[in-house]
């Protein structure tokens, strides 16, 4: 036991009363040594029961610390009050809507033992289902959200790749980015100092942001699929598309920051995409997948439609492009079939479309925000 060292876990919070009970108790129901670690609860301006449930906890419990920043701008904003509090060894982060699971210090930890050059540890994140009834949740959890396994092709347990060329798919914090999300992610003293102990100040994507400076700083990123974290997901529609427009929004801006001035298209019908990068003054990426080609046909069958009405003339134009709608239709929706229970096949449609819409706006957004080309990517 007194081998083990001295951690420290940080959780960025705000109104989260409905999830807080829960991630409190998970948290103490780690299996580590309470007198090795200390929860520090970084809140950026809570106007719900938050802080008065902490405070309540923090009675019974000493290691449970609390630092409040008045109207936070971001998740990073609080992150950083509590990173400049931390004084653990390794340093483990998670957030108000998490619940760690009892083995989940243990298992983060053990890489850096591993290698001495590991310095930032990033677990699996599955659903924790808070209402049985709740239809965001069951698409959230039969869709696996948030799920990290994939990323950069790595499936199992393993080192991430280095950033090779500055590409934007490199950078940008999508399927091909090497970054943990900090719901689920653990960095040593050692890195948190090389980077400043500081997330950036933007409003979104500071996870990226972190973990790419890291990357960048010489560290070595790991995957460890055993150290899980049980995410309790957003419960109506409206949050969850709100969510997905914030990711949207975030990817512009590490590509922004961290990209060289390339323009990559990308085709999304192979585990690495087909990729053409064209240098350019104006960096950034354009996805081509189902989502676009629906969307593309779509609109060229209307168009045609039309001129074939305006001009009566007849033509095949129609006819192809309307067959290409419904092939690319079928393919973006085909993974709904899928999901359970069937007959709620139309509510599953409508969650996964309204949600990509949401990511495309926030894209749209963010690119035209601070200049560059970004069409996000088709689920």
């Amino acid at each position: 036991m007194n081998d083990l060292p001295f951690i420290t876990i940080i959780n960025p919070i705000r109104n989260v009363e409905r999830t807080l009970e829960t991630n409190l108790k998970s948290l103490l129901e780690i299996d580590y040594p309470k007198e090795k670690m200390e929860i520090v609860f970084g809140d950026g301006g809570s106007t719900d029961r938050t802080v008065d449930i902490i405070r309540d906890w923090q009675k019974r419990y000493e290691l449970i610390k609390l630092v409040i920043v008045p109207n936070s701008k971001s998740p990073g904003e609080a992150r950083n009050a509590a990173l400049k509090m931390a004084r653990g060894d390794y340093i483990l982060f998670t957030d108000g809507d998490c619940a760690p699971r009892k083995d989940w210090a243990r298992k983060i930890l053990e890489p850096f033992f591993k290698d001495r050059k590991i310095d930032m540890v990033g677990g699996e994140i599955h659903t924790l289902r808070t209402d049985a009834d709740n239809d965001v949740e069951a698409y959230c959890e039969q869709t696996k959200f948030l799920m990290v396994s994939g990323r950069c092709l790595l499936k199992n347990e393993g080192y991430y790749p280095n950033i090779m060329k500055d590409l934007p798919h490199e950078v940008n914090g999508n399927m091909h980015s090497p970054f943990f999300a900090t719901a689920n992610a653990a960095v040593s003293k050692e890195a948190a100092d090389a980077v400043g102990r500081e997330f950036w100040h933007e409003i979104t994507s500071e996870d990226v942001d972190f973990s790419l400076r890291i990357l960048k700083a010489g560290f070595k990123l790991y995957f460890k699929p055993s150290a899980i974290v049980d995410h309790m997901h957003r419960v109506t529609l409206a949050a969850y598309c709100k969510q997905l427009y914030g990711y949207g929004f975030g990817h512009p801006l590490a590509v922004q920051k961290h990209a060289k001035n390339v323009l990559e298209i990308q085709l999304q019908y192979t585990p690495a995409y087909l990729t053409l990068a064209i240098p350019l003054p104006k960096k950034g990426i354009i996805y081509i997948g189902d989502f676009h080609l629906m969307h593309a046909f779509g609109l060229a069958f209307i168009i045609t439609l039309i001129q074939n009405a305006v001009t009566k003339a007849v033509t095949m134009w129609p006819a192809i492009w309307g067959t290409l709608f419904l092939f690319y239709l079928y393919r973006y929706f085909k993974p709904m079939l899928k999901l359970q229970p069937k007959t709620k096949f139309f509510t599953w449609a409508k969650i996964r479309y309204l949600s990509n819409w949401a990511l495309m706006r926030g894209g749209f957004k963010s690119a035209k925000t601070f200049g560059v080309i970004y069409i996000e990517s088709s689920w």
